[in-house]
């Protein structure tokens, strides 16, 4: 059994603060490739130079005892990214470039960003199980 102890350490491994290497990057692609077990990178993740839709710290929020995690962040449209874009999905990181592929998510809905100064806030919800 996960005591609740158990569930706060092995969240803050997975994403807190406390961890080294911890998946706490998130990223974006319009790519809508189902994810696979096997994937290793996210593939045509928006990488613009000074573009704010690149991947990006994220918050991290755990309540103590709970099998839950989030990460979350607002991304903002700049007059660097290339634009129109239809966000189709997202992958948690553990670098700012590079790292591991822990994480990839398909967006449903998926999300278009039209114009600088659009947002995106993004949610990966973890559950340690």
């Amino acid at each position: 059994m996960l005591t609740n102890a158990g569930k706060d350490f092995v969240s803050a491994q997975i994403a807190g603060a406390g961890g080294t290497a911890t998946a706490s990057y998130l990223a974006l692609t319009a790519n809508s490739t189902a994810p696979a077990v096997g994937d290793t990178a996210l593939a045509g993740e928006i990488a613009t130079a000074g573009g704010g839709l690149i991947r990006a710290l994220a918050t991290y929020a755990h309540t103590a005892g709970t099998s839950t995690l989030t990460l979350s962040k607002t991304f903002t449209a700049n007059g660097s990214d290339s634009l129109p874009v239809t966000v189709a999905k997202m992958g948690t990181l553990t670098a700012s470039s590079g790292g591991t592929l822990v994480y990839t998510t398909a967006l449903s809905p998926t999300a278009t960003i039209s114009a600088s100064g659009d947002t995106l806030t993004i949610t990966q919800t973890i559950t340690i199980s």
